[in-house]
């Protein structure tokens, strides 16, 4: 999820049990974990171990060696010094590395073991090894502590846990040997607790910390990532008339056939284009196009001497089931609610009682508010107006360009004559009403001062926190709901009109403060949940006025458009760039002068991007311009797509309409990954988000859009088994890897406008 900033203040999150007595070699679960780390350097060598690039997830043989260090650290070196902290439950503490050893700086130990963790990521462990684990330890007071090796993610359980340990005034040796007993791990945890021990304010010092291989005799390798399937297409499938397009990877053959899998008969055989390279996987490819194939059945792709696909349909209803999950995740992201278990079988695991009912307390204030209701962000249980309004204004735009207008979803409202899909927007509305001061200006956020465990959400019990307004989370309220009034204007005048009321409570702020704070939203150092940071307020503010001038026809509104659009400003539908929404809205609005320059200027810019986006996806493979790939790359994908569609309704173009459906198919297994993307959907769909409810229950709830391929991860999981990978393979299905394999409600939605678009389209 991109809430990068605060993942690199934290440093953590991926904390351990206080209380877990597993014994040398034995593991126990832990309740008290929770995830969400940090950014780590992509370099040859992480800890003492290094790392061969030409094949992910391998070590070299020599880090199998009797003799071998895992940990070596003398703390004799300030630069190499990858230890971070996490803290909770009122814990207080700082790191250093000074005079040749480790200090722990604690200024409030909390009421837990795990409220001071130090920890480190960064190296391997293997099945059947035996190590030794040595240190020095000591402190200004005799106390208590716990250390132990951990499982980075999941349950967070131990690999070898001392939770009863004792450290002097003078330093106290420390060592241990024990087994690995477990599958090799190649990211695991050394982590300190310190908390709860020490009377008050004190330090603690660590020196000569070493984790030496015993015996490597039967130690199993880590074995290398899968490769991914060289042949990649839709695994969910097709409608009868849709376009059908497949990737082969380094083809063995120039021909394909399409294999009916029931009768084993040849339904269809083409040739294959001539061979291309894909500069994001840095392969060679070809394509095949069955697009006259269209007779309902399951089928596979098959190229002699290179494969055959996982299995797909041809069907009219093919997206059916797809789209209602899809929408149906959002339901299970509702707070402050019981989510039932009668929405189908497959989520009757992720109904929960109501969660997160407690009051608020409005940061650095005493002061308590209620805002219950709206959606969980993501794999966590924060919630936060600005990827919140983006999620929204997507439910709005595939109701107000698509026409889908379902009713029977199966959520609480079904059936009230409202389609499902405003009944569901509705739902994070009502929560944004509470985000509101009193002077229009908008709370940024609220959550918990850390990110929880791997619980289920009615499991957070601490102090929920609403954080300072910003003009980000303003600008975009004022927009949403602006959107809102005029979308609900027939089903409901008086909730419109509320919503009316309230954008031009949330403009009237950004009239008077969009210039003066401009420096985004940032986290105080006491909290470390996700910042959603933006130094630019002014796409926000030309969005919210775009909106209200086609909500309400004042010229006002357009002319104040007009001042804060800037040549510069970014064509963005994701929560940092937000221009393209108003774009999107100026350009396909009955109220616009198309004689007008301005609408030609936006009309010309939006063509020559997508002349440009048309040219390089069809160039380079699957249908997909990025050669480099960020954090929540599936974002951009579906972003794109929306964008893709955009040009369609302005032009009528179909070109714009297939680049649309093709990025349905990159999510749904187009890519060079070989992964569905889409939880539950597809032979060979992501099974392992990140994602607390999916941790807990041990199974992906359907229908989540994970993150995608990443070229620079930044967990440590990812980081240890896809150094070298190219970016457009970068991806790994495990619940560890928070920065390939969270989800989000914004991640969803604009999946659920472009799937929408194909569904729609006839």
């Amino acid at each position: 999820m991109k809430k990068i900033v605060a993942l690199l203040l934290s440093m953590s999150m991926l904390l351990a049990a206080a209380a877990c007595n597993a014994q040398p070699g034995t593991t126990e679960s832990s309740t008290d974990a929770s995830s969400e780390a940090t950014s780590a350097e992509d370099t040859e060598e992480t800890g003492e171990t290094t790392v061969d690039k030409t094949t992910p997830g391998h070590r070299e043989t020599k880090n199998l060696e009797n003799g071998a260090y895992a940990l070596d650290y003398t703390f004799d070196d300030p630069e190499n010094f990858p230890w971070n902290i996490y803290s909770e439950s009122g814990g207080v503490v700082q790191l250093a590395c000074e005079d040749g050893k480790m200090v722990v700086k604690i200024e409030n130990p909390g009421t837990v073991t795990h409220a001071c963790q130090i920890y480190h990521d960064g190296f391997a462990m293997y099945q059947n090894a035996e190590y030794q684990i040595d240190f020095d330890i000591w402190a200004d007071v005799e106390r208590d502590f716990e250390w132990r090796i951990q499982l980075n993610g999941g349950d967070y359980h131990a690999y070898y846990v001392e939770d009863k340990a004792h450290m002097g005034t003078e330093p106290t040796h420390i060592t241990a040997v024990f087994t690995m007993y477990e599958p090799s791990d190649p990211a695991p945890r050394f982590a300190f607790n310190l908390g709860n021990q020490g009377g008050g304010a004190h330090n603690v010092y660590v020196d000569n910390l070493t984790m030496v291989v015993k015996n490597m005799d039967n130690a199993v390798e880590i074995e290398p990532i899968d490769p991914a399937n060289p042949i990649a297409l839709n695994q969910v499938g097709y409608r009868p008339g849709d376009l059908k397009t497949a990737f082969v990877e380094n083809p063995a053959s120039t021909s394909f056939d399409v294999v009916d899998v029931d009768t084993n008969e040849v339904e269809y055989s083409g040739t294959l284009s001539e061979t291309f390279l894909c500069r994001g996987s840095n392969t060679n490819i070809a394509s095949a196009n069955f697009s006259t194939l269209t007779k309902p059945g399951t089928y596979q792709l098959k190229v002699e001497g290179t494969g055959e696909s996982y299995k797909f349909t041809i069907a009219e209803d093919v997206y059916d089931d797809a789209l209602r999950a899809s929408i149906l995740m959002l339901y299970t992201q509702r707070c402050g609610c019981e989510v039932t278990d009668d929405i189908g079988e497959e989520y009757k695991d992720f109904a929960h009682r109501e969660c997160h009912m407690g009051e608020a307390k409005i940061y650095g204030t005493d002061k308590l508010i209620d805002v219950t209701g709206g959606w969980h962000d993501a794999g966590d249980f924060g919630r936060y107006v600005v990827p919140g309004a983006k999620a929204v204004a997507d439910l709005l735009m595939t109701y107000e360009d698509t026409g889908y207008k379902s009713d029977k979803i199966g959520i609480p409202e079904s059936g009230n004559k409202v389609p499902d899909i405003l009944d569901e927007a509705r739902y994070e509305l009502e929560w944004m009403f509470k985000m509101q001061d009193e002077n229009g200006g908008v709370y940024h956020k609220v959550t918990c001062a850390n990110f929880p465990a791997t619980v289920m959400p009615e499991d957070e019990t601490e102090q929920l926190l609403v954080l300072p307004v910003s003009t980000t989370a303003t600008g975009d309220f004022a927009a949403v709901m602006a959107m809102a009034s005029r979308v609900y204007k027939p089903f409901d005048k008086s909730f419109a009109d509320k919503c009316l009321e309230a954008s031009k409570k949330a403009y009237a702020y950004m009239e008077a403060n969009a210039a003066a704070d401009t420096t985004g939203f940032i986290n105080p150092d006491d909290v470390a949940t996700g910042e959603y940071p933006d130094a630019s307020n002014k796409d926000e503010f030309f969005w919210a006025a775009v909106e209200l001038f086609e909500t309400t026809g004042d010229q006002a509104y357009l002319d104040k458009a007009k001042e804060l659009y800037k040549a510069n400003m970014e064509l963005g539908l994701g929560w940092i760039e937000m221009g393209l929404y108003g774009i999107h809205t100026y350009l396909l609005s009955g109220k616009a002068d198309k004689n007008d320059d301005f609408y030609k200027t936006l009309r010309e810019r939006v063509i020559e991007e997508l002349q440009f986006d048309s040219i390089v996806a069809n160039r380079d493979g699957y249908y997909n311009k990025m050669a480099q790939f960020p954090w929540g790359s599936n974002l951009t994908i579906c972003n794109n797509g929306m964008l893709y569609y955009l040009g369609y309704l302005m032009t009528d173009e179909k070109d714009y309409y297939d680049l649309a459906s093709y990025q349905v198919d990159y999510i749904m297994g187009m890519n060079a990954t070989g992964y569905s993307f889409l939880t539950g959907f597809g032979e060979h769909a992501a099974e392992n988000p990140h994602h607390r409810a999916s941790q807990n229950k041990g199974h992906a709830v359907p229908g989540m859009v994970v993150g995608g391929p990443n070229s620079k991860p930044e967990d440590p999981y990812a980081i240890s088994v896809l150094l070298g990978v190219p970016g457009a393979k970068s991806y790994v299905d495990n619940d560890t890897a928070y920065s390939i394999n969270e989800v989000a409600i914004y991640w969803n939605s604009p999946f659920i406008y472009i799937l929408a678009a194909k569904v729609q389209h006839k």
